[in-house]
């Protein structure tokens, strides 16, 4: 699917508020490069787990350096041992989105929980909404290189108002220059619904007529109801709670 229609039906936030998070992480990156090793000749394997860290912390102290009428906010979570990563949250999109590491031109990395979690979601979202999808929403089997995936059409739980969309904001830490993409995951974890430029993002937003963002204000896009009674969906107990929103669209329809 296009990033437009995920723009339209605010899925994704605008580019001004997504590039606070671009400018978080190309400064974290510039800051890794130009560290050098005193001694060319001694090991090091320290670097990405540095540029990581870097990333995740550059990350919390933009986030959490806003005015409150930004409407986003951070949480450094665990994903199980001591593995961390900063969850940012969209409050008035009710949107949760995650930085993930990922070199250019390379496959989707394994499933794991945590984005398992973000993303498990996403097509029951996307179906209450009304949104097509070229990913059908019907049961059907795929063979592929031995591999039999299972699709199903998507149960929307009665709170799916109360559930956040999940999105990933990819970069490369190995290169600089390469763009960073935003992108959204199947359920399952083996496809990407939508996988972008984040620079088309600047696009869209600028041809919808909507309010650019300054220091003292931030556009603010109505989706769903904020509300989180979350009784019905794992491990999202932790985030606090934000104000309850009037869904516009929802009552037009």
């Amino acid at each position: 699917m296009k990033l437009a229609s995920f723009y339209k039906n605010n899925l994704v936030p605008s580019y001004d508020r997504i590039n606070i998070l671009i400018q978080a992480i190309k400064n974290a990156l510039e800051f890794v490069n130009k560290e050098e090793m005193s001694d060319p000749e001694l090991t090091d394997d320290s670097k990405p787990y540095v540029r990581r860290q870097e990333v995740m912390n550059s990350i919390i102290k933009v986030v959490r350096a806003l005015p409150r009428e930004w409407r986003m906010s951070v949480i450094k979570k665990k994903a199980g041992g001591n593995f961390n990563y900063v969850l940012v949250r969209f409050e008035d999109l009710n949107i949760n989105l995650v930085p993930i590491h990922l070199i250019t031109n390379t496959k989707l990395p394994k499933p794991s929980g945590y984005r398992g979690d973000m993303s498990e979601f996403n097509f029951a979202i996307m179906k209450e909404l009304g949104m097509e999808s070229e990913m059908d929403f019907q049961t059907h089997l795929t063979l592929e290189e031995d591999i039999v995936t299972v699709t199903t059409a998507p149960i929307i739980p009665a709170n799916i108002d109360d559930i956040p969309f999940g999105l990933i904001l990819i970069y490369d830490g190995t290169n600089i220059e390469a763009p960073l993409r935003l992108a959204a995951l199947t359920p399952n974890q083996d496809r990407y619904i939508f996988c972008d430029d984040v620079e088309l993002l600047k696009k869209y937003s600028e041809v919808s007529g909507e309010r650019r963002v300054t220091q003292a204000s931030v556009e603010i896009n109505k989706r769903r109801k904020v509300k989180l009674d979350t009784s019905q969906v794992k491990d999202y107990q932790d985030i606090p709670p934000v104000p309850m929103k009037t869904n516009e669209r929802r009552l037009e329809k």
